[in-house]
């Protein structure tokens, strides 16, 4: 969508509103850099960084821009000379999944390189691919970051048919390039580096010098501002939330759940207009898909509003996408019909920390693979909301993190869809489609009484 019809909308809304011209900046989202002070802090208590990687993982690190507990992530900002490239030698890790993605200044991905798409080097293993052996012992690859003109929104298959051979792109200019490292789900009893060296940087020089280590980082590396945070000003946040809704008490969250596809920020900042009278604004938008807010183009998402005011728990339930089995060191990468699929609990619009995740491993499913999860606090736990008895549970954690302990809202995201798996996130095209889309795989999800859930008995 183009920031000229964000603009219109977003006058609408400041208009409606009573801020006119005047509250325009109000309700766009702003991404607020942290102070290399922070960003170093956050890699002592970490522990899982060098000069060039910073580890800001949600345990001990920076918990901020809707973050997956299921993954790890390192960040590196970083300024590249005219006519530079930096070239990369690491280890494929021991986990179900690898990325590299860079960003514009709005944290918008505008490329990415993931794990099936990196060549290992000559006579390793790429543990990634199905059937490869995840175990290896050879598992090294080198990748090479490359300036070009790359924007966010693009096609990432037309892009991947034309890719140089392990090759990044990044924007070119003399703005920082922000790039950010993924592993999901290291195997069981490894670090959050799954049993691999952090990628090693060379710089190279447009006269064919190269540059490595310490010098390297006081060279290129930019510390202020590494990490942002995306996200609506406080007193916006409370509008949103605030408002009058024709068909809820609780607003933004509706009695009868709606999860609704991210088709891009613009979007998704508006679901907070659903069941008010301003609702009609969300027509003035584009439901192209993009992605934002520092996400990685492997993974797409549904999201929903929460509050527990109408029921102890929210139940879910439906038919889980298969995936690699991986935690306990499975020798051979299985095929799935998805790589990773997961479901977190998050704040608000302002507060972008994450409460609590679940991935696909951690929920237990009956022998026709479906699963039952429930979202509640912990005093409103059911007595049967445990893997004994097949359900998984998921702690409601601090609300919206602004002034309602009851509200929030989940993702629930799909990673990857294999070939011919029609049935994923990545296959809608337009809000409301999603229940025909999905079909079984669609969590069917209501609020219950902890009373009425423990009357439901054991299934196991």
């Amino acid at each position: 969508m183009s920031r000229r019809r964000w603009i219109v909308a977003a006058l609408a809304v400041a208009a409606l509103l009573g801020g006119a011209a005047a509250g325009l900046s109000r309700f766009m989202p702003i991404v607020t850099p942290m102070t290399a002070a922070e960003i170093d802090a956050s890699a002592r208590n970490t522990g899982l960084g060098d000069c060039f990687w910073v580890g800001v993982g949600t345990t001990g690190g920076l918990n901020y821009a809707y973050p997956d507990t299921g993954a790890n992530y390192w960040i590196s900002q970083f300024r590249l000379p005219p006519g530079a490239a930096l070239d990369f030698t690491g280890e494929f890790p021991h986990a179900r999944h690898l990325s590299f993605n860079a960003y514009n200044e709005g944290g918008k991905p505008v490329d990415r390189l993931n794990d099936v798409l990196i060549r290992p080097d000559a006579g390793a293993v790429n543990p990634f691919l199905v059937g490869s052996a995840r175990d290896a012992d050879r598992r090294g690859y080198g990748f090479h970051i490359v300036a070009a003109d790359v924007e966010a929104g693009a096609s990432m298959a037309q892009r991947d048919a034309a890719r140089a051979v392990n090759t990044l792109y990044v924007p070119k200019g003399d703005t920082p390039v922000q790039l950010m490292m993924r592993i999901y789900v290291p195997d069981k009893g490894l670090t959050p580096k799954a049993g691999a060296m952090l990628p090693a940087p060379t710089l190279k020089m447009a006269d064919g010098s190269r540059v490595h280590g310490q010098a390297l980082c006081q060279r290129i590396v930019v510390k202020e501002g590494a990490a942002r945070v995306p996200h609506l000003e406080l007193a916006a946040t409370r509008t949103l939330l605030s408002l009058e809704d024709r068909q809820s008490p609780y607003h933004p969250a509706q009695g009868q759940p709606r999860w609704e596809s991210f088709f891009n920020p613009p979007y998704v900042l508006t679901r907070a207009l659903v069941g008010t009278k301003f609702e009609w604004v969300r027509s003035l938008l584009s439901t192209k898909r993009s992605g934002g807010f520092y996400s990685t183009l492997d993974n797409t998402y549904m999201l929903l509003y929460v509050d527990d005011r109408y029921g102890d728990a929210l139940v879910l339930r439906g038919k889980a996408p298969t995936t690699p089995r991986t935690v306990d060191g499975e020798r051979r990468t299985d095929a799935g019909q998805l790589r990773y699929w997961s479901l977190c609990k998050y704040r608000s619009l302002n507060d972008t920390r994450v409460d609590g995740c679940l991935y696909d491993e951690q929920i237990p499913l009956d022998r026709d693979g479906n699963y039952t999860i429930v979202v509640s606090t912990a005093a409103h736990r059911p007595a049967n909301a445990s893997r004994a008895c097949g359900v998984a549970w998921l702690a409601w954690g601090a609300g919206d993190g602004i002034a309602n302990a009851h509200g929030g809202f989940l993702l629930y995201r799909h990673m990857l869809p294999a070939e011919g798996f029609e049935q994923s996130l990545f296959a809608t095209r337009q809000p409301g489609d999603e229940p025909r889309t999905l079909g079984p795989y669609y969590p069917d999800t209501r609020y219950s009484s902890k009373a009425a859930f423990e009357r439901s008995g054991c299934a196991r």
